[in-house]
């Protein structure tokens, strides 16, 4: 299943704390009656969007992997997607976190200061390479299956350590 609009908001919690993705595809945006509501939509949306997406219209499921390692670089560094306050260099928090992920002393000093402390090196580290396998080049990311094995992997190791 390709989701094609993982974004945040999309990311719900049900009673039982149980995560549902709401939003699947592009219906409701298609169907907004609103303009301003549209533009606003789209915007959004841009910002989870892998760059393939925008040169060639083509959904799949490498898309929603991009979409979900951006969800995770926002978790780790606070930041949204794209904030035009910010240096240009620093404007688009995919080009900008890109090259720091692998280097652990710009790996600390991008994680939000809220979570700064929360987690060993070695699992911040190890979730930084899995939001880098997210974002890089289609044909590289790993298939979600993956993705998750390699979450669950992470969380499993970091309850050992805290032991």
């Amino acid at each position: 299943i390709v989701h094609q609009n993982f974004e945040p908001a999309n990311v719900l919690l049900d009673n039982k704390f149980s995560v549902r993705v709401a939003e699947c595809g592009l219906e409701k945006l298609l169907a907004s009656s609103s303009v301003t509501q549209l533009a606003d939509r789209m915007h959004s949306l841009l910002n989870y969007e892998p760059p393939e997406f925008r040169e060639s219209g083509i959904v799949t499921e490498q898309g929603d992997v991009y979409s979900f390692g951006v969800v995770m670089l926002e978790i780790l560094t606070g930041r949204k997607p794209y904030d035009s306050s910010l240096p240009r260099a620093e404007q688009h928090l995919v080009r900008w976190a890109n090259s720091q992920l692998h280097d652990i002393e710009s790996l600390s000093r991008m994680v939000d200061p809220s979570i700064q402390g929360q987690c060993s090196e070695k699992a911040l580290s190890r979730f930084a390479d899995i939001i880098s396998g997210c974002i890089r080049e289609p044909q590289f990311r790993p298939p979600m299956s993956e993705v998750v094995q390699d979450l669950a992997r992470m969380v499993n190791e970091t309850g050992e350590e805290s032991e």
